[in-house]
């Protein structure tokens, strides 16, 4: 399937376009672009990250994975006449939990401290499935890319991201298909949670990915590729 529209792919937390590869590699895409959240220090960055990627009068699709979600949800909210459609991979439109805002809060302190390293492998068991903590092609290019964006990188894209507006109602606004994929087993982003989401936005689709984590990208990307070539075929 091949898709006329752009296709502006957004990352997540400490992830740069390494996070997609293995999805692009099984997709026909004729206008792909990546909008490099990776470079951003605070949302107004991100934000202009993704303007810069929109020519003027087009329609373009987002698909934002985590964080990425919640900055692809930010900008189709501001730039409505933009959206073609918009896909959100493991991002929950109603916000953070209270515990999720206290557990940035605290890796915030760590961070500033100095206390905490992004690349130690214990901080990744929440994100990898754990039929793939072992593996090369998950949990070895999300140390990768932790190294190589490293604390600072973490740092602005925890504190630019918290806490986050609730966008169902801008969302369940937009008149365009809002797709969901959630993964089955997500410690950080619920099934549960997201097809409460679902649930109340009427142009939402629903899609579930088993035998993964947060990192589904990673985890599934032949599924995930199939997914979003449903998904942005519209």
């Amino acid at each position: 399937m091949t898709t006329s529209a752009p296709v502006l792919f957004l990352p997540g937390t400490l992830c740069d376009e390494r996070v997609w590869l293995p999805v692009w590699q099984r997709m026909k895409i004729s206008q792909r672009r990546y909008v490099p959240l990776q470079w951003a220090a605070t949302k107004d960055d991100m934000l202009a990250l993704t303007s810069d990627r929109v020519i003027q009068d087009e329609k373009v699709h987002l698909v934002g994975f985590s964080m990425g979600g919640y900055v692809a949800a930010l900008w189709a909210s501001q730039n409505m006449e933009h959206v073609a459609s918009i896909t959100l991979i493991g991002y929950d439109a109603k916000g953070l939990s209270k515990e999720e805002i206290a557990r940035r809060k605290q890796l915030i302190t760590m961070l500033n401290s100095g206390d905490f390293k992004p690349e130690t492998p214990a901080y990744f068991t929440r994100f990898v499935h754990p039929t793939h903590q072992e593996s090369p092609d998950v949990m070895g290019v999300v140390q990768s890319m932790a190294e190589d964006l490293g604390k600072n990188t973490l740092l602005a894209h925890t504190q630019a991201t918290t806490p986050r507006e609730d966008f169902v109602k801008a969302l369940a606004k937009l008149k365009v298909p809002v797709n969901i994929i959630a993964a089955a087993d997500d410690e950080v982003v619920s099934l549960a949670s997201l097809q409460t989401m679902a649930d109340n936005i009427a142009t939402a689709n629903m899609y579930k990915v088993e035998n993964a984590g947060h990192m589904m990208l990673l985890e599934q990307p032949e599924k995930l590729a199939t997914l979003l070539s449903n998904c942005i075929d519209v």
